[in-house]
């Protein structure tokens, strides 16, 4: 018995382990997309919310910043933010690839594709 008590963790140990869990960071990605539009994309450390700060010359956004938190999703990471009933925005990601939809309230939709 005594060799079994010796091969358990001891306190230090399990207190060592879950402190350097506690130092996770923001992720930070840069996206580049179709119709000379970028965005960067600032990932909780837990992944519950991503900031967005959103370049789409097309629908006269310029470093909009838009907050967006995690939505279920199949296969992919997906935010949403519809803070705003007249436009949504949705920040779908899967490996280096990403999409943005941006919807209005009156039936329009404006759909960029973005890469790493």
């Amino acid at each position: 018995l005594a060799a079994c008590a010796t091969s358990a963790p001891t306190p230090s140990t399990s207190t060592s382990t879950s402190t350097s869990t506690s130092t996770a960071q923001p992720v930070v990605q840069s996206f580049i997309c179709q119709d000379d539009s970028a965005i960067v994309a600032t990932y909780s450390a837990d992944g519950q919310m991503a900031d967005l700060t959103i370049t789409l010359p097309k629908v006269g956004l310029n470093n909009a910043a838009v907050r967006t938190e995690r939505a279920l999703s199949g296969s992919s990471a997906r935010y949403v933010n519809n803070v705003n009933p007249a436009t949504t925005y949705e920040w779908q990601t899967r490996a280096d690839y990403g999409i943005m939809t941006i919807k209005s309230n009156n039936g329009q939709q404006y759909q960029v594709n973005c890469q790493l």
